[in-house]
Formats: C-alpha cells, sequence, structure tokens
C-alpha cells in the first residue's frame, strides 16, 4: 500500500503546510459548569491565543452557558445553545459552524491544556499539515497524574501504517487540531456514535489523505471520571457502531479486511464487558453466558473469559484490579 504526500493531488491539497494560521476553539459541554471554567482558564493562558472560541452547549440545565459567558472579558467566547440535548457531535458541530478561522482545535469542558498546547500544535501543523494531536497525561481528580502519557500506549504509527492502523484502535488524542477545510470534506463529526464520534472523524479524515503527527511532550490534562461517557459500559456498541461504518465504507479490500477483524474483535470485548457487568451485578448465571460468546476472541480476551467461566465473583475483582493499573 502507498501513500500520497501531504498537499499533492491525490490528497485533495486539503492539509498543506504553511505559516501558522488562525485558530478556532470548539468546546462541547452537557452541564458542564463544575469543570468548565478550568477548560477556559487553560484557553486564556496560552502563549498563543485563538480568535475564537465557542461552547456548544448542548442543552445543559445547569449554570453552564452563564457560566461560559463570563468568560468573554478575557476570551472571544461564543455560547451556542442546542435546542435538545442530542450529544457532543451534535454540539461540536455546531460549534464548528459558529468558526471562521482555517484551524480547529477541540477541548473537552472537562480538560486542560498546559500553556504551550496552541502554539505546540499550531507549530507542527504549519511544518507538516495533516491531522496534529497532542500527548496527553492522564489525570484522576483526587489521585493526581499517571507518570505514563497516551503515547505511551497509543504510539502514533508510520504514516504508512496509519490508514490500517486507526480501524484497529484510535491512536489519535481528542486533544487535536485540524484544518476546517479538512473537516469539511469529510462531512464532519456525525451522529449515531456518541463517545466515539471523534474516533468515527478520524478514520474518515486518514482515508481522505491526511497523516496523524503527534507532538513529543504532554500539553493536555487528560480528565478521568467514573460519570465520563467513555467509562460507560455500553460505550461498546458505539465502538461497534464505528467500526460498522468503516466496514461499509472501506475504500478497498484491504481496508475492509482490517475493518472486519476490528469489529469482531470489538464484539468480543463488547461480550466481555456485559459478563463483568453481570458478575458484578452478581448475576454469575448472565455472566457466564455472556462470557462464552468470547472465547472465539483473541488469547487474551479467551483468557478472561475462561476466568470469569470459573468464577465470576474472584474474576471481577481481578480484572478490576488490572484495569486500575492500566492506561
Amino acid at each position: 500500500m502507498t501513500t500520497e504526500p501531504q498537499g499533492q493531488p491525490g490528497a485533495g491539497g486539503i492539509a498543506e503546510p504553511g505559516p501558522v494560521k488562525a485558530i478556532g476553539v470548539v468546546i462541547p459541554a452537557y452541564n458542564s459548569a463544575r469543570t468548565l471554567g478550568a477548560a477556559l482558564a487553560s484557553v486564556a493562558a496560552q502563549t498563543l491565543l485563538p480568535v475564537a472560541v465557542v461552547v456548544g452547549d448542548d442543552h445543559s440545565d445547569d449554570e453552564t452557558p452563564a457560566l461560559a459567558k463570563r468568560w468573554q472579558r478575557l476570551l472571544p467566547v461564543v455560547v451556542v445553545t442546542l435546542d435538545r440535548n442530542a450529544g457532543p457531535a451534535a454540539a461540536r458541530r455546531a460549534a464548528i459552524a459558529r468558526i471562521d478561522a482555517p484551524l480547529i482545535a477541540l477541548l473537552d469542558a472537562d480538560d486542560v491544556w498546559l500553556p504551550d498546547h496552541l502554539e505546540t500544535l499550531a507549530a507542527l501543523h504549519a511544518r507538516n499539515g495533516g491531522l496534529v494531536c497532542a500527548d496527553a497525561l492522564r489525570w484522576h481528580p483526587g489521585e493526581g497524574i499517571r507518570d505514563q502519557t497516551q503515547r505511551d500506549h497509543f504510539p502514533i504509527p508510520p504514516p504508512e501504517h496509519q490508514l490500517l492502523d486507526i480501524l484497529r484502535h484510535n491512536f489519535v488524542s481528542i486533544g487535536a487540531l485540524f484544518a476546517r477545510v479538512a473537516y469539511d470534506n469529510v462531512g464532519g463529526f456525525r451522529d449515531g456514535v456518541s463517545g466515539a464520534e471523534d474516533w468515527d472523524l478520524w478514520i474518515r479524515m486518514i482515508r481522505a489523505g491526511l497523516r496523524v503527527h503527534g507532538a513529543t511532550a504532554p500539553t493536555l490534562l487528560y480528565r478521568v471520571e467514573s460519570s465520563g461517557l467513555s467509562n460507560r459500559p455500553d460505550i461498546f456498541d458505539t465502538y461497534v457502531r464505528v467500526l460498522e461504518r468503516a466496514w461499509q465504507e472501506a475504500g478497498d479490500d484491504q481496508q475492509r479486511a482490517a475493518a472486519r477483524a476490528a469489529l469482531n474483535w470489538m464484539k468480543s470485548r463488547r461480550s466481555l464487558a456485559a459478563a463483568y457487568a453481570h458478575a458484578r451485578a452478581n448475576r454469575p448465571f448472565r455472566a457466564r453466558g455472556a462470557a462464552l460468546a468470547c472465547l472465539p476472541g483473541s488469547p487474551r480476551i479467551a483468557l478472561e473469559a475462561a476466568a470469569i467461566l470459573a468464577s465470576p465473583s474472584i474474576a471481577v475483582r481481578m480484572g478490576d484490579a488490572a484495569r486500575q493499573r492500566r492506561w
């Protein structure tokens, strides 16, 4: 498989490097009054300030919109409120629609940028074009920051491998920066995959010819809380939908095969998550039933499934302890 250089005709000229350009910041928010102030403070502290900051308010019923507007004295903040709670993809989409800047930077309402985040990513984009992503430190409020970064666990593959590897796992952090035209050319954020709408977008961007370039040092604090979308048990349903779309939209047999293999693995992982959920709820019969569906999966998944079949209560304690030690 060959890849074409950024900015050449095959890539549609959608991500050419060049001088540092103006940046618009997009922050989706739903009932985020507790964390949004810290996120906006980190934007105000940037060494390179954005020309626009748009908060996509997903029909919050707390003080989120009012809090965001209080930052208008320090930042060019605009609040776009959806007329119903429609999910983070819709909130991001509505916010981006209000931005005229050529570059878009994403920030979640519960995350925090280090002061050189925008300057670092903008300089990297000016040199390389493409899709630029930050490295992140995992922040567990009340427990501190993990030593290892996101890049330690999810390294960015070489350009020639990214087209297939993005189907296997999401190695692009949500702290990403990209050209607005590149976003528009692939259709933007799509509904139906809340919690993984970024992965769905990265797949289409990389398929369109963009390549991912990563910052060499962390510039993002990624807040981890049990209430987040990425920690919901049904997130695996969303991952499955992302991969089903990727398989249906694959551009060639190699992409289809990679998407199909990833989809089969994710379905096994979904069954394993269901088995653990049943075990935690003291439903051993249902836990074992879900574990049986995992046995054809990868060796690691099959091993965890076998442990659940042997003793659901012991397996869930061991599995949860192991995950607590990981990224």
